[in-house]
C-alpha cells in the first residue's frame, strides 16, 4: 500500500510522525503500579505501636540513572483520601518505592475510624519526578491498590 493511495505527501508524513514522536516522549509516564504492599495490613485503631508511620510498599522501578526528586502520593480507604505521604524513597537493590503516611493522623481519620472492623480497599496513588545527573527529569503518575482490615478492638 502507497503512501500516495492517502494522498499524503511525504514532507507532511514525515512532519506528522516526528510530531508524534515528540508527543509521545514528551507526555508524562502513566502507569499501574503492579503490586503494593501496606503495612501494616492490619490496622489497629487504639494500637499504641512503636513505629510512627505506615507504609506502602509499591513495586515499581525508578528509570536507571535517575534520582528521586519530588513527588505528591495520597492515600485513600474506598476511595476517600486519609492521608497524604510525608516521606517517599525509592529502594534500589529491592526497585522499590517506600510511601510513609503519619500513623497517628490515618488513625484518627474519622473515615478510618467509620471502617473499623471491615476490610477495605487502600490505594495509593500520586507522582514522582526523576532527575538525572545532566538536569534531564520525568514524570511518573501511578496508582495502585491493596486490602487493609481495620480493626477497633473496642466495638464488636
Amino acid at each position: 500500500m502507497s503512501i500516495r493511495k492517502f494522498n499524503i505527501r511525504p514532507k507532511a508524513l514525515t512532519l506528522l510522525l516526528l510530531l508524534v514522536v515528540l508527543f509521545i516522549t514528551a507526555a508524562p509516564t502513566v502507569s499501574h503500579a503492579e503490586e503494593m504492599t501496606m503495612s501494616p495490613f492490619k490496622i489497629i485503631l487504639n494500637a499504641k505501636g512503636q513505629f510512627e508511620d505506615m507504609q506502602a510498599v509499591i513495586r515499581m522501578p525508578l528509570e536507571a540513572g535517575y534520582t528521586l526528586s519530588d513527588y505528591q502520593v495520597s492515600l485513600a480507604f474506598n476511595g476517600t483520601m486519609v492521608g497524604e505521604a510525608i516521606s517517599f524513597r525509592y529502594c534500589y537493590i529491592d526497585d522499590n518505592f517506600l510511601a510513609g503516611f503519619d500513623r497517628a493522623a490515618v488513625l484518627a481519620n474519622p473515615v478510618v475510624i467509620g471502617l473499623a472492623n471491615t476490610t477495605t480497599t487502600a490505594t495509593v496513588e500520586g507522582w514522582f519526578e526523576g532527575v538525572n545527573s545532566e538536569g534531564g527529569t520525568y514524570t511518573q503518575y501511578f496508582s495502585c491498590t491493596d486490602m487493609v482490615e481495620i480493626i477497633d478492638p473496642g466495638q464488636k
